[in-house]
């Protein structure tokens, strides 16, 4: 017989591993985005200004971490 809910589509089964992979690749995403803000900022401020680098620092920042945190 088949099961009575229908599987969602393209949606891959989670055993112990994979949750912990999903885990992991979100820790590896925080660090990513504390070694840009680290990196570059200063970066961006030596390069542009700091009006410039504040700014395109909260766009790019910003829209990765919306990003990666919605659902």
């Amino acid at each position: 017989m088949a099961s009575s809910a229908p599987a969602k589509r393209g949606a891959k089964p989670r055993g112990k591993m994979g949750a912990r992979l999903g885990a992991l690749s979100r820790w590896w995403k925080v660090a990513l985005l504390v070694a840009l803000v680290t990196l570059g900022l200063p970066l961006a401020h030596a390069m542009f200004g700091e009006i410039v680098a504040l700014l395109g620092g909260a766009v790019i920042f910003g829209f990765l971490l919306g990003r990666w945190t919605a659902r």
